[in-house]
């Protein structure tokens, strides 16, 4: 708890070394491409054509009470927060070679200053995601102000697993490697483009295993808070109560997680980047 808490201090001591990292990030991210900034909003739009075009037009996929395409995009855009952060961070480290060994600072910055820039870049698409809700004459409700809540826990849950991928990317080289082929999978089990109830129909013993996984109740939670009516949609196995604790622990868990294993670690750096 000591460390972890040396940990929290640190940042707050070293907040503006944490912010120019961030902004650096983005910076060189979209210095070259002619469109710039405009990419952090068209990324993730066209993933939500492409796989709308896959499991609408092609696989005929569909959901009830909602627009596909809107129940795409409140999942997919978190997730390309989430995806792109964790993939940024697996090489931080190295990236930032130079700056570690020429000058002290607490480490744990630079990972975490990744997940900063891309939520930073999250934001105009989380804009363009209201928008399009309009678009759609989708009613929000007072449940709206539970997102900030939900894009924290979706944060914590972020920098906890960049710190853990970024810090064992230093001793095993073959680290981002297993992390893109994770997220890939990971977001397959994840319920973007299918419902839990088809999950729920599949297998009741299927669906308890299925909702360990943190996604299943962030997606749930995007969702309840953007689209009316969404808790009465789930299938009535999965308690929305417990389902929102066990996002609450995991993510809160994955962090205090991902500080230890990157305080052990970090020793290292130094010598191995």
């Amino acid at each position: 708890m000591l460390h972890i808490m040396n940990h929290l201090r640190a940042l707050i001591q070293y907040r503006h070394l944490l912010w120019d990292l961030a902004i650096k990030d983005i910076k060189v991210r979209y210095r070259s491409p002619t469109l710039g900034f405009l990419w952090a909003i068209i990324v993730p739009l066209i993933m939500v054509f492409i796989f709308k075009f896959i499991f609408s037009v092609i696989l005929r996929a569909q959901v009830e009470n909602y627009p596909f395409f809107i129940y795409l995009m409140t999942a997919i855009f978190p997730w390309t927060y989430f995806s792109s952060s964790v993939s940024s961070a697996t090489e931080c480290i190295f990236s930032n070679r130079d700056l570690i060994k020429k000058t002290y600072f607490p480490r744990q910055i630079i990972p975490i200053s990744v997940v900063l820039a891309n939520l930073i870049n999250f934001i105009p698409a989380l804009i363009v995601m209201f928008l399009v809700l309009a678009l759609f004459k989708m009613q929000f409700t007072i449940l709206i102000f539970l997102l900030p809540g939900i894009l924290l826990l979706q944060t914590i849950f972020t920098i906890g697993l960049a710190l853990i991928v970024s810090s064992l990317q230093v001793v095993l080289r073959d680290v981002r490697y297993i992390v893109e082929l994770l997220l890939m999978a990971w977001l397959y089990f994840s319920p973007g483009f299918y419902s839990l109830t088809m999950v729920a129909n599949f297998s009741e013993a299927f669906l308890k295993l299925y909702i360990l996984n943190p996604f299943v109740g962030l997606f749930s939670l995007y969702r309840i808070a953007l689209l009316k009516g969404y808790a009465n949609t789930l299938p009535p196995k999965v308690n929305i109560f417990a389902l929102s604790v066990w996002v609450v622990i995991v993510c809160c868990v994955t962090f205090l997680f991902g500080l230890l294993v990157f305080k052990r670690y970090e020793s290292r750096f130094s010598d191995l980047v």
